[in-house]
């Protein structure tokens, strides 16, 4: 019992040494070479902002707007709920509208509340639309260029699949 607790006793006195307790330097000192090789520091090329793409664009207090219809015999009939995507509306960009009952979708051109459109002369604003069992029609694509030069109406006839 006794040679346990002067085991204890000394290890306790060798920790305390070890760890630095008497109050002098706290630096770890070294006790040979070391292995670890140096590190080295390459420097990384600048990090992208994200907004590179947006070079020679301005944030524009336009507004886009319209309805998503289909046409029928008897006129133009709204497709409530159609998504509309845009990816240069709105201050933070990649922007989706949903239409109402009505059909009527908008991205506001708002800039104090997130709102507006990034423009560039001559550039036009690609939109994408789509609605439940509908699409857009066959010959205009994937995406809609959309001509815009301050707030824009701009209606979207989709057909049923």
């Amino acid at each position: 019992m006794k040679n346990r607790t002067l085991t204890r006793g000394g290890l306790l006195v060798f920790v305390l040494a070890l760890s630095g307790c008497g109050g002098g330097d706290s630096s770890p000192m070294a006790v040979g070479p070391s292995l670890v090789p140096p590190r080295v520091v390459v420097p990384s090329p600048p990090v992208s902002t994200g907004a590179d793409w947006l070079a020679g664009y301005t944030l524009t207090a336009a507004s886009l707007s319209g309805v998503i219809y289909e046409s029928t015999r008897t006129g133009h009939a709204p497709i409530p709920f159609a998504v509309v995507y845009c990816e240069r509306c709105g201050e933070i960009t990649h922007t989706w509208a949903t239409a109402d009952a009505d059909g009527f979708y908008r991205f506001p051109g708002d800039l104090a509340t997130g709102g507006g459109i990034w423009l560039s002369p001559g550039q036009p604003t690609s939109i994408i639309v789509r609605g439940v069992n509908f699409e857009q029609q066959p010959w205009l694509g994937r995406n809609l260029d959309v001509p815009i030069t301050g707030d824009t109406r701009f209606d979207v006839e989709l057909v049923r699949r």
